[in-house]
């Protein structure tokens, strides 16, 4: 039986030996071409047809490959640097809103002549017709005074006595930076008081003057997107009343919430806020209104901790004004560039 099987692989051997021998003929004449193809290769179509390809073949292919890989990676990397590009740019400009706005934003000066009470800090108009936005305790007082009607006298001789007062400031004005063409040399606008939420710390009113220059007023436009943590943003107001001001700085968290107001919720930001730039505008890098400047922080163990009421916010506030006034604002909107 080994004999048997010994005989049958010589006999398959030799076979082999003498199809290689004959030039492989058995598959067609065509692939004689293959002695000659210089280390190419064959290939064959579903009809039985083959094709050969030369080792040069192979190499221009290759080349070319090479060739569009780089022309990819070219334009990646072009890709890469417009985005970055872009992103610089956005961030650069960031701050040219303090020009685009600056008919928009007003430093607020407040009066209350029976009490000698006076208030500065800023707001600005959300519409063409003239509603502006600031903080309630912006044109809201509750402050400590002597009573005029009421004399005490002591050993130490004779003084007046004191009494807490309250209510909205008598007299409201806007002043535009001396830049604006709504300024005017100097011109104040008078602001109506409308409606107030002492809870959100907001407050409504709207110019009685006709618009100086043109058909409407300039108006903010309200950002219709996300606000995350890291975004940029500008702070525009009459810091510390000398006048409209520009600060920058991040987005340090959002969604934050403090017992004394327990329907607001704010921006947290590390830009500079000052005295006199409550009721300004928190803007981003698409010119979309964010938040309104609030509060901030002060301590020697605490830095660059200022807050912005957040947009939501301020839409809630507009429709319970709408609800409890029949005021209707209609403000304009301004989503992130596509």
């Amino acid at each position: 039986m080994k004999k048997k099987f010994s005989i049958a692989i010589g006999i398959v051997t030799l076979l082999v030996l003498i199809i290689s021998l004959a030039g492989c003929s058995l598959f067609g004449s065509n692939t004689d071409s293959l002695a000659n193809s210089n280390g190419g290769s064959s290939a064959s179509t579903g009809s039985g047809t083959t094709y050969s390809v030369t080792k040069a073949e192979l190499e221009d292919a290759l080349t070319k490959y090479r060739q569009i890989a780089e022309t990819l990676s070219e334009r990646v990397d072009t890709l890469e640097e417009a985005v970055r590009d872009a992103v610089g740019q956005s961030k650069a400009n960031i701050g040219a809103y303090a020009v685009t706005y600056v008919d928009s934003v007003m430093s607020l000066s407040c009066m209350e002549a029976q009490y000698n009470l006076g208030c500065q800090g800023t707001g600005f108009i959300i519409s063409e017709d003239g509603y502006v936005i600031t903080n309630n305790h912006v044109v809201y007082y509750e402050e400590t005074v002597y009573d005029t009607s009421n004399i005490q006298r002591s050993i130490w001789g004779s003084f007046y006595g004191t009494k807490k007062v309250s209510g909205v400031y008598s007299s409201i004005t806007a002043a535009f930076d001396a830049s604006s063409k709504y300024y005017m040399n100097g011109t104040l606008y008078t602001l109506e008081f409308v409606y107030r939420d002492a809870a959100y710390d907001l407050a409504l009113c709207k110019l009685v003057e006709k618009v100086p220059v043109g058909s409407a007023w300039s108006a903010i436009p309200f950002y219709e997107g996300n606000v995350t943590r890291g975004d940029e943003l500008l702070v525009l107001g009459n810091a510390y009343g000398f006048g409209l001001s520009a600060t920058s700085g991040l987005v340090s968290a959002t969604g934050k919430t403090f017992t004394d107001y327990p329907k607001l919720t704010f921006i947290q930001t590390d830009a500079a806020i000052n005295g006199g730039n409550s009721g300004g505008p928190a803007i981003n890098i698409y010119g979309g209104l964010i938040g309104v400047v609030n509060s901030k922080f002060v301590s020697s163990e605490i830095e660059n901790m200022g807050f912005a009421i957040e947009l939501s916010k301020l839409k809630t506030f507009i429709t319970d004004a709408h609800n409890e006034k029949s005021v209707t604002v209609s403000y304009k909107t301004v989503g992130r560039a596509s």
